[in-house]
């Protein structure tokens, strides 16, 4: 019953702040495209889809703690907290449905940054571009065995490359050169279009076998080598799932390179998310269960503050954690290991607070 009734209430207001905030990002960010939006009302529509769709990247969290804020800041001036108190219920089962939805909600977002969803901001500005979208990586050298392949230019989103070059080593020499113009990912390889392969003779010697030259219409390389994979690698700000994520991992682990970067990504993805119950512990400690107890338009003030501070703070360290800037272990897990420390204490003292 309690659970029905606190959800009731922080789910009405988490959604009534979710749908403004979704409102207001839609408005600021078509403020960039208004000269460029498509005469097709279809189009126009699903840009807005996709926009709202990438605008939850960062209107969810917040959502979330500001809901819970306001939950709270109500239920105080109209005396329904004081009363569960008084019947009985204690801080930390009033807490408890807030913490178990927005944990879940917190585990939703998760799931879908697993998914294409996570494209959304790339869909939408392909939708306003109209096939001039500008999304490309260039000059992108992948080592894959012991060979190297250089793609000129590859269109993530189109799963189409150009400019292909292959250098296929044999014992740490140049064996053979492979070349084509386009490429396309299909069934998980890259296959190349119109090839011309160039082969070196194993010995050098004048008058000895020469330089064999060969054309194919098709070449499948680079098995599981999706244009995402690629895109994380490479781009500074990549859009990748984490599934993509991971196998960029495997792939790096591999090759022996660095994965840096992507366990950053995989840490804001699956990590930072997270943040959001661990703060609600912290603000649910310092509500006071009267409202004579303190000034409620100050205190509400300081809990938006506050929640705006540590998920700006989150938010940022992960794009350093990614840029580079900090190993994602100091820069993303250690933070957020330290916010469940004391959230985790905050909740298990909750109660002794008056």
């Amino acid at each position: 019953m309690l659970f029905r009734f606190v959800g009731y209430y922080y789910l009405k207001y988490f959604l009534i702040v979710f749908c403004a905030l979704e409102m207001f990002f839609i408005s600021i960010d078509s403020l960039k495209y208004v000269d460029k939006f498509p005469d097709s009302a279809n189009l126009a529509i699903l840009f807005f889809v996709y926009d709202a769709l990438y605008a939850v990247n960062y209107t969810l969290p917040i959502s979330l703690l500001l809901g819970m804020v306001i939950f709270y800041i109500t239920m105080i001036k109209a005396n329904q907290y004081t009363a569960l108190l008084a019947i009985g219920f204690s801080k930390k089962a009033v807490l408890k449905p807030i913490i178990i939805i927005s944990l879940f909600f917190s585990l939703v977002y998760i799931g879908l940054n697993a998914t294409p969803f996570v494209y959304a901001q790339e869909k939408a500005e392909s939708i306003i571009y109209q096939g001039n979208f500008s999304n490309t990586s260039e000059d992108l050298l992948v080592k894959y065995g012991e060979d190297y392949v250089y793609f000129g230019k590859i269109f993530p989103l189109l799963q189409k490359a150009q400019d292909i070059k292959i250098f296929q080593l044999k014992n740490y020499f140049l064996s053979s050169f492979t070349q084509a113009n386009t490429a396309y990912f299909e069934n998980g390889y890259w296959v190349l279009q119109d090839v011309n392969i160039s082969t070196l003779p194993d010995i050098f010697k004048l008058g000895g076998k020469g330089l064999e030259t060969k054309h194919l219409d098709e070449l499948k390389i680079l098995k599981g080598f999706r244009p995402k994979i690629l895109d994380t690698i490479y781009q500074n700000k990549p859009s990748v799932s984490i599934v993509d994520a991971i196998q960029s991992v495997i792939i790096l682990k591999n090759q022996n390179a660095g994965s840096e970067k992507v366990r950053s990504m995989l840490y804001s993805f699956i990590l930072i998310p997270l943040f959001v119950p661990f703060t609600a512990m912290i603000i649910a400690y310092y509500t006071p269960s009267l409202a004579r107890y303190g000034n409620l338009a100050l205190l509400s003030f300081g809990f938006i503050v506050i929640s705006l501070v540590i998920w700006g703070l989150f938010f940022a360290l992960g794009k350093l954690s990614i840029s580079g800037l900090f190993l994602p272990e100091v820069g993303i897990l250690a933070p957020l290991i330290i916010l469940a420390i004391i959230g985790l204490w905050y909740f298990k003292k909750i109660n002794n607070r008056t």
